[in-house]
């Protein structure tokens, strides 16, 4: 059975990149940790590619962008228009025309791993019936979904995003309607504390791929100026 991996991005310069983050690290950080991170992210999709008949896409926030040399390394495809929720269902909805299964990440957990990613592979490829993966995040929303079913527009865009249930908000729909493998809990990157579990996450990993070493050298040598940064945030917010 052939999958897709889309990788959610947004190109700096174009859109505002991450910018809680950018509260500490200034915006010029805060992109160059997403591009660091889209391409940690990358590396284990690619890796998934290799290993599993799952073909790696970004999934690009500005049709402008399409072929911008930061997303040179796999094949783009646009985003689309209105909110989190329309853009994901018109991403799944177009990739699942073309493949059996689709998984969604964003690019800010890049601590993931390819392991993870082919539990939920293994799961989704069987079409006998409709199956879902659902990985949540510590914030309350989740850091991967896929299936192999299509869905009504609704499931996707009556879900509140942002939100502390958002997570649950999401699940509870996609339960109506198939099975529902649930994944790793991981913590994504919206604060600058976030940068520090990260960091450990990072640390933890068995094998990291060559990218997500040089997200962690890039964090290392971020540190003396990310924690300044921090202590001066969490000063100003007390």
């Amino acid at each position: 059975m052939s999958g897709a991996i889309a990788i959610f991005v947004k190109t700096p310069g174009l859109s505002p990149v991450k910018t809680r983050l950018a509260v500490t690290l200034g915006q010029e950080g805060a992109e160059a940790f997403h591009l660091a991170a889209s391409q940690a992210v990358a590396s284990v999709a690619q890796e998934l590619s290799q290993q599993t008949d799952t073909q790696s896409y970004y999934a690009v926030a500005e049709q402008a962008a399409l072929e911008h040399n930061y997303w040179e390394d796999l094949p783009c495809i646009w985003q689309g228009e209105g909110g989190l929720g329309e853009r994901m269902a018109h991403i799944y909805n177009t990739l699942l025309k073309q493949h059996d299964f689709v998984l969604l990440v964003g690019a800010d957990i890049p601590q993931m791993t390819v392991a993870e990613l082919r539990d939920a592979v293994a799961w989704l490829t069987d079409k006998g019936q409709s199956r879902f993966a659902f990985g949540p995040s510590v914030d309350g929303g989740f850091w991967v979904f896929g299936g192999n079913y299509p869905m009504p527009r609704s499931v996707w865009t009556e879900v509140v995003y942002s939100q502390a249930d958002t997570g649950t908000q999401f699940l509870n729909r996609i339960k109506r309607l198939g099975e529902v493998k649930t994944l790793a809990l991981l913590c994504d990157v919206d604060e600058a504390e976030d940068l520090l579990l990260l960091r450990d996450a990072l640390l933890n990993l068995a094998e990291p791929s060559p990218e997500q070493y040089e997200l962690l050298r890039f964090l290392d040598i971020q540190s003396t100026h990310f924690f300044q940064s921090l202590q001066t945030y969490q000063d100003a917010r007390r």
